[in-house]
């Protein structure tokens, strides 16, 4: 073989794996950019701070900004056992949302944490989330959340965070306050 074709072979398979990485790096990029502007909304409960209430969290954890957000409750609940504090008659619920920006999240507190020990199978709440990224595409995501599945959860006193902590601390300054004034209104006995 010649010197001249064995170079023009090397050049040749070089510039065949110069193309497919190009191509694979092309690919990557358009995926890149699809995250970008791509939303995610996902709905989840949680125990609120104090571990009194329970909240059912609506949250944007996509990159992208979601357009047009509509939820249908598919299983409705009375929020702290009230009938007119149902949650279809809540704002996204009734009017949807135009613009849902990433990170954006929203809180609805539906029930005390004394009741979630009661609560059976039964109790859930079951919504439907539909949502276009900005270039119209559309999502659609069913989540029926269970009450009974965060009921026995360990939590720490105070709360871990910092936001927790400040609420926490300042309940057990004014439970000292309280004792301090109770003593100091007791009449004193002179010796």
């Amino acid at each position: 073989m010649k010197p001249e074709m064995l170079l023009s072979a090397v050049i040749a398979m070089c510039t065949l794996a110069y193309t497919i990485i190009n191509w694979k790096q092309l690919i990557e990029s358009r995926k890149t950019r699809k995250q970008k502007i791509t939303p995610c909304i996902i709905a989840y409960l949680k125990s609120t701070e104090d571990h009194k209430s329970l909240a059912l969290h609506i949250k944007n954890i996509g990159e992208g900004l979601a357009q047009n957000v509509k939820i249908k409750t598919i299983k409705d609940y009375n929020c702290f056992d009230d009938e007119s504090l149902k949650l279809s008659n809540k704002g996204i619920f009734q009017n949807g949302f135009n613009v849902f920006p990433p990170q954006y999240e929203l809180k609805f507190y539906i029930t005390e944490a004394t009741k979630l020990q009661s609560n059976t199978a039964d109790d859930y709440v079951e919504i439907e989330i539909n949502y276009e990224r900005i270039d119209g595409k559309t999502y659609s995501n069913i989540y029926k959340l269970l009450f009974n599945q965060i009921t026995g959860q360990n939590y720490s006193k105070p709360p871990e965070t910092f936001m927790g902590q400040i609420p926490y601390y300042l309940s057990e300054i004014d439970k000292k306050l309280k004792i301090i004034s109770i003593i100091d209104k007791t009449p004193k006995v002179k010796n």
